[in-house]
């Protein structure tokens, strides 16, 4: 997608809107530039921040040694797609990836703008969270959890269930990534706890109001 240069100098001062559009959930979805990088969002909440979004920028930055033997990649909850932005302009990392989202409009942002299949190896799904791990026989390096409803996550994503098909899906010595909004300490506490269950170590990083899990088994 090509945008014009004084939008893109415009956008180191403030956010430049592209488009928008009403998601499947009735929210306004806004794709804008900011600092030159693709933004998706709503009024309330962003999705993406081309290669600076933080849950996986963040959590990348902690595993760079694992990474490297990344071959294969499943991200549920796909925004834009910037923890694959960041996997391939930052690490050089290219692993088949499949891209799920329950919003057709949301994917087909992130086919539009983000330029993600230059090696053919990306699939974008449209498909609920858990139909999609239900369903599936692929094991995967590499899982990536970051679903929100604007800043509200479903409560499926901390049941037990959930997240026992998460670590099944994961190839041995796999990692799994969840994004999270935990209202306090004591809920961190509880969901590493619960984790722990499920996966043999279990990390986190807060930053500000989210909680980020690096789980591998």
């Amino acid at each position: 997608m090509n945008i014009p240069f004084y939008k893109k100098m415009l956008s180191f001062i403030v956010p430049v809107n592209i488009e928008e559009t009403i998601g499947n959930n009735m929210t306004v979805l806004m794709m804008q530039l900011y600092c030159n990088q693709y933004v998706l969002g709503t009024p309330r909440a962003i999705y993406s921040f081309g290669k600076r979004y933080s849950p996986f920028r963040k959590t990348f930055s902690g595993i760079k040694s694992e990474l490297k033997n990344v071959n294969s990649f499943l991200l549920i909850g796909t925004g834009l797609g910037s923890a694959l932005k960041i996997l391939q302009d930052q690490y050089a990392v290219f692993p088949n990836t499949i891209l799920v989202d329950n919003d057709e409009d949301v994917l087909a942002f992130s086919i539009k703008y983000m330029n993600l299949n230059t090696h053919r190896n990306v699939e974008w799904k449209c498909s609920d969270a858990v139909q999609y791990l239900t369903m599936n026989k692929q094991k995967f390096d590499l899982i990536g959890i970051d679903i929100f409803n604007d800043l509200v996550q479903p409560n499926f994503v901390t049941t037990d269930s959930f997240l026992a098909l998460c670590s099944q899906t994961l190839q041995a010595n796999g990692i799994c990534i969840f994004n999270m909004i935990l209202e306090n300490d004591n809920k961190i506490v509880e969901i590493e706890t619960q984790l722990k269950q499920h996966f043999i170590q279990v990390k986190f990083i807060i930053d500000k109001v989210n909680t980020y899990f690096i789980c591998s088994i």
